[in-house]
């Protein structure tokens, strides 16, 4: 319940300015079960994201050869205002990236944006340790594009059911 409250549009906005500094208050909604389930279907999406059914998309090579799933630079989208296609690596492009992959947010930004971020090689200046993720995928590197289209499950999935959640809430 609490996790289907709290992904709430009406409550996010009620309470914007709170959420940040003081602790969630939780009205009690008169469609208990509605966000019951709602929080539970979340709850289950996004702890299991790493098992999720990848979103059917089309990977593209742009090279001769096989598709190389090895991290060189920055993923990159084609077209930053469709967000539709993203270049993965220089040999694969990830294309046919539905809209509601980008109506889902945490803190600000989409799972994809979150991984476009993180997944890419730097040294930390004062260590000078590599955080390569390329070491994350060694063993099955096509893993890249299914942990990407496994994104795009739970962030669709998970705008559907928030999108779905009753109105309004009291008080909100």
């Amino acid at each position: 319940y609490l996790y289907g409250v709290l992904h709430a549009p009406d409550y996010q906005k009620r309470y914007r300015a709170d959420l940040s500094k003081d602790l969630p208050r939780i009205p009690f909604a008169p469609d208990f079960i509605a966000f019951r389930n709602a929080g539970s279907r979340l709850a289950d999406l996004h702890l299991g994201y790493e098992t999720v059914r990848p979103w059917p998309i089309e990977f593209q090579q742009t090279g001769e050869g096989l598709l190389v799933w090895k991290l060189t630079r920055n993923m990159r989208w084609l077209d930053k205002e469709r967000r539709d296609s993203l270049q993965v690596t220089p040999q694969v492009i990830m294309r046919g990236i539905p809209t509601d992959a980008h109506r889902y947010f945490v803190n600000g930004r989409t799972p994809l944006e979150w991984a476009i971020d993180r997944l890419r090689i730097r040294t930390d200046r004062e260590s000078g340790i590599v955080n390569d993720p390329n070491a994350w995928f060694a063993d099955n590197p096509e893993e890249l594009g299914l942990h990407l289209a496994r994104l795009v499950t739970v962030s669709v999935e998970s705008a559907r059911i928030i999108r779905n959640l009753p109105i309004s809430l009291p008080g909100c």
